[in-house]
């Protein structure tokens, strides 16, 4: 399916897919070094755009058709979810 009008690029700063960016943050926090899932995280998204979309989108699937914005808010969400995988959810387990 091309790209047009009628699919356009999601630029949002929040979707569906921003509480799964937070997930997996929390999850490759929580089984990862720090900088070994940053790093995992922070790849993903040229991955996303540059490799699985245009191979999906042969078949029809429309996948990671994202603006910059939205990829640097997914991100975000994936940083702020591996602080939290990293930092806070080991703190509250010691404490019970």
């Amino acid at each position: 399916m091309p790209k047009n009008s009628i699919n356009p690029r999601n630029g949002n700063l929040f979707d569906a897919w921003s509480i799964v960016h937070f997930s997996f943050g929390v999850a490759l926090g929580l089984i990862l070094a720090p900088g070994i899932a940053a790093a995992v995280l922070v790849i993903w998204e040229p991955v996303e755009i540059f490799i699985l979309s245009p191979l999906l989108a042969r078949f029809g699937i429309v996948f990671g058709y994202e603006s910059l914005r939205n990829s640097l808010s997914d991100i975000v969400f994936d940083i702020i979810g591996l602080l939290v995988g990293t930092l806070v959810l080991p703190h509250l387990i010691s404490l019970i």
